[in-house]
């Protein structure tokens, strides 16, 4: 039995919908931001990085379980890469308001559309 668990995890790992990834790419960008901005600030707190990092391993624990499900009990669309894309959205609105407390300039356009998003969840 536990012999068969690396494969079961590999077969896991590599069914996971493609947002999955791009989910993991920008958790990783967002808690870049949001540790340079605190640093910029002289704000850096370990207790504030540790809620963000548990936030974000619970968010990809939560669509590995989710499509966990998926292959025990098929459903007609796939939940997991909904829940993905969805914590994707929330992802870029966070890069999107660390970038423009960092004091970028943010397109009026791409933040009506995050908005816009955000509104429909």
């Amino acid at each position: 039995m536990i012999a068969g668990l690396p494969g079961v995890l590999l077969g896991v790992i590599a069914s996971m919908p493609v947002l999955f990834w791009g989910l993991i790419g920008l958790q990783v960008a967002d808690f870049a931001t949001g540790f340079l901005l605190a640093w910029s600030h002289g704000a850096v707190s370990s207790d504030a990085s540790r809620k963000g990092f548990t936030k974000k391993a619970i968010a990809l624990l939560l669509v590995v379980a989710l499509k966990i499900a998926e292959t025990v009990q098929p459903m007609p669309f796939e939940l997991s890469a909904y829940v993905a894309g969805w914590f994707c959205v929330t992802e870029l609105i966070s890069i999107t308001e660390n970038a423009g407390k960092a004091g970028l300039p943010i397109p009026a356009k791409l933040t009506k559309v995050l908005a816009q998003l955000q509104e429909k969840e």
